[in-house]
């Protein structure tokens, strides 16, 4: 509900704060006073095409803000975790400023938030009906929900069983199109990848083979300078130099000398193991260094062959990786591609049986609500007709059109839901926006937020001139009825009615007044004894019968009290 609203420098308003109650809040004043304005910034607030005419002649900017308290209401906290907004202890301050170049600044609990944004939140707080403002009454798209909010459990129900239907087949569609797509494609395709298949599986490549082409190439490449190298060190180490002074052989010369002289000291003995040691690992060297001279291939032609191989490998590479190892991934990929699309017809086929399998449960579900939308139009066409009665528009007949679209798939069902009235005896059924009487249209919106209440979600209802063209008993009945909805919704409610303005909950009064050559509107709340003036006034109550018309706004107000006492606030 919204539990206060502040308006700076917005059209006649300098700046005021006013505090609302649960229940049913009237705003009463005189005719151009500027009650409507009240409306007209909550509507500003809740993302209202703006003008700078808004602002205050002689100010920069236009500032409206409202504190709402959203706890216990399912729907707004849902829309608020949907877009990520967290109240903080279950309030929300929502503000919209409006400067003189035109440009909008909208905050979220102080951050900044897009009009659209903005929107959808204040669309779950707050429900503005006037004659001139947004209705949601008259936007036919709405007529539906409007149908449904009317029905029990087992109407949500089917509602949420449509919708998950709904989603499912949308699911298994947008499935079915990819595949379809590919299908289109399929032989293109197909030719394309078996080319990259034969083409790999012709070039065998191996695992690491890039690296060990690369190693081979450096080792024929080299061929020659690295086996006179290995022939120097193994004459070098072993043998076959002409001097025969080898290593090997010097080592096997230390060895005979100190072998004289080992039993002469034991330090001796030490270094004779040690030169041992050293002639059996220069043997083992020389026979390792043979061996790798043996090893070493220095043919031209094998060199021109791992050539070629690289060259493969690197026209390989520019297609399907840098190396060996990712080519083969690639390969894998391609293959695995190439048997999904084998079996893509086959997967086309299940994919459009699924599909044709769920869009029959779908409307079968989308049936079943279409049933249940007829059976429950009946119900609130009775109802709406007997509170037009009490409104004194006994000469009207409401009607509710629920066509089903077999060919429409949505997440609401396939039914188009309109509202049709005949305000007059004798005329055809028209479309609610045809309606030329703002009276008729206020009190049948009226009507239908009556039997409504309970089910509505939105918290918080503004109506602005409802009472416009009626008086005398239908004044106290649409009283009444407004007092009905605030016991389950908050109302703030614009009347020039003496009997809405005894039957709220709080009574506020709108006064437009002159200092230093400005104009301003204030807003101030009535006690009780500045309520009976108000009401004696609204009376017509003048000097003579004033009096009169104290004590009969006593009456009212006790009529009121009575009536909201046998008709107390329900609490969720």
């Amino acid at each position: 509900m919204l539990e206060q609203l502040t308006i700076r420098d917005f059209a006649l308003f300098d700046e005021i704060t006013v505090a609302f109650v649960e229940g049913l809040s009237a705003l009463t004043g005189e005719t151009g006073a500027g009650k409507s304005l009240v409306v007209d910034a909550v509507s500003f607030l809740c993302g209202a095409k703006a003008d700078k005419d808004m602002i205050r002649f002689g100010s920069q900017k236009a500032y409206v803000e409202g504190v709402f308290r959203t706890e216990g209401n399912r729907e707004v906290l849902q829309a608020l975790a949907a877009l990520e907004i967290t109240p903080e202890d279950g309030t929300l301050v929502i503000s919209r400023e409006l400067n003189s170049s035109g440009r909008n600044i909208s905050r979220i609990n102080g951050l900044p938030a897009p009009l659209n944004v903005l929107k959808q939140v204040t669309e779950a707080l707050v429900d503005i009906h006037g004659q001139h403002e947004h209705q949601s009454l008259l936007n036919e798209n709405r007529h539906l929900k409007y149908l449904d909010s009317f029905g029990g459990p087992e109407h949500q129900a089917l509602c949420g069983t449509v919708k998950k239907d709904y989603e499912a087949y949308r699911h298994l569609y947008r499935q079915y199109q990819v595949a379809l797509e590919n299908a289109r494609t399929r032989e293109e395709r197909l030719e394309l990848l078996r080319l990259k298949d034969r083409e790999l599986a012709s070039a065998g490549v191996e695992p690491g083979e890039d690296s060990t082409l690369e190693q081979r190439r450096d080792l024929l490449r080299h061929a020659v300078k690295i086996k006179t190298a290995l022939n120097e060190a193994y004459s070098a180490v072993y043998g076959g130099r002409e001097s025969g002074e080898s290593a090997l052989e010097l080592t096997k010369l230390a060895h005979r000398k100190i072998s004289d002289i080992a039993m002469i000291d034991v330090r001796f003995q030490s270094i004779l193991e040690r030169v041992q040691s050293t002639a059996y690992e220069l043997e083992e060297l020389g026979h390792d260094l043979r061996l790798l001279n043996e090893g070493i291939d220095t043919d031209s032609v094998n060199l021109e062959a791992v050539e070629e191989r690289l060259d493969l490998l690197r026209r390989l590479s520019r297609k399907y990786g840098a190396t060996a190892d990712e080519m083969l991934e690639r390969w894998q990929e391609i293959r695995n591609e190439i048997s999904k699309l084998e079996e893509l017809e086959e997967t086309l086929d299940g994919l459009f049986q699924s599909l044709e399998k769920q869009k029959m449960n779908y409307r079968s579900s989308a049936m079943a609500l279409s049933s249940s939308r007829k059976s429950l139009s009946l119900r609130f066409e009775s109802l709406v007709g007997e509170h037009l009665q009490e409104l004194n528009m006994g000469g009207s007949r409401f009607r509710v059109s629920v066509e089903p679209d077999f060919a429409r798939i949505s997440p609401d069902g396939v039914d188009e839901v309109k509202m049709l009235v005949a305000p007059n005896i004798g005329e055809d059924f028209k479309p609610l926006a045809k309606i030329a009487s703002g009276g008729e249209l206020s009190r049948l919106m009226l009507a239908l937020k009556a039997i409504t209440a309970d089910a509505n979600a939105v918290p918080t209802m503004v109506f602005d001139e409802i009472d416009t063209g009626i008086s005398g008993v239908t004044a106290q009945v649409v009283a009444r009825k407004l007092w009905d909805i605030a016991r389950y919704r908050q109302v703030i409610c614009v009347t020039h009615l003496h009997q809405i303005a005894a039957m709220a909950s709080q009574h506020m009064e709108v006064e437009k007044t002159e200092s230093q050559g400005r104009t301003k509107t204030t807003i101030s709340k009535l006690d009780e004894i500045r309520r009976i003036q108000s009401l004696a006034g609204m009376l017509g109550g003048n000097k003579a019968g004033q009096e009169s018309g104290l004590q009969h706004a006593n009456v009212l107000l006790d009529e009121a009290s009575a009536y909201r006492a046998t008709h107390p606030q329900v609490t969720e």
